[in-house]
């Protein structure tokens, strides 16, 4: 049996040092790119959130802009039988120019067809400029029922108005 010499045991102990350097070193490697791909997911997701956020923030600015106004006397609400329109009135009491193309009324919950709708500026115009009133002329196949109803106009961005209306017979 051999017995290994002093001066080659502080050999193998010099051997072993230099195996946890290496040791240390993959693991500082691998530390670093593993928070090199942390970091690159992460910018990823925040550059995400910024565009959703800076999206948001346009759509709920444009929202505080934007106001209507129904107005006309709930009470007398004209029918015309020649054409089986009724008429509403609306105002643009918000500071943004809107497109009526883009509008949706709804009656009694009920949403108009664009088709059964007429909408007239008072003044000649393309869009609802903020002060304007617009004439709504909604076309229906049978008179509405004496009593209750209500109507809902809703802006392209959600911004909606209602009111309250009663049909009475003469």
């Amino acid at each position: 049996m051999a017995f290994l010499k002093r001066s080659d045991n502080s050999s193998f102990i010099k051997d072993r040092k230099a195996e946890t350097a290496i040791t240390h070193m993959i693991f500082f490697i691998a530390a670093i790119l593993i928070a090199m791909t942390v970091i690159a997911v992460m910018t990823s997701n925040v550059q995400s959130l910024t565009g959703a956020t800076a999206s948001s923030s346009k759509v709920l600015s444009e929202q505080i802009k934007t106001d209507i106004t129904i107005i006309g006397d709930p009470e007398t609400i004209p029918y015309y039988p020649s054409s089986k329109e009724y008429e509403f009135y609306a105002k643009n009491t918000g500071r943004t120019d809107l497109d009526t193309e883009y509008l949706d009324v709804f009656i009694d919950g009920l949403h108009v067809d664009p088709q059964n709708l007429e909408i007239e500026f008072f003044e000649p115009d393309v869009l609802w400029r903020p002060g304007n009133t617009i004439e709504i002329y909604v076309k229906v196949t049978t008179e509405m029922t004496e009593g209750d109803h209500r109507i809902l106009i809703a802006t392209e961005n959600g911004k909606s108005d209602s009111m309250d209306f009663r049909i009475t017979k003469e």
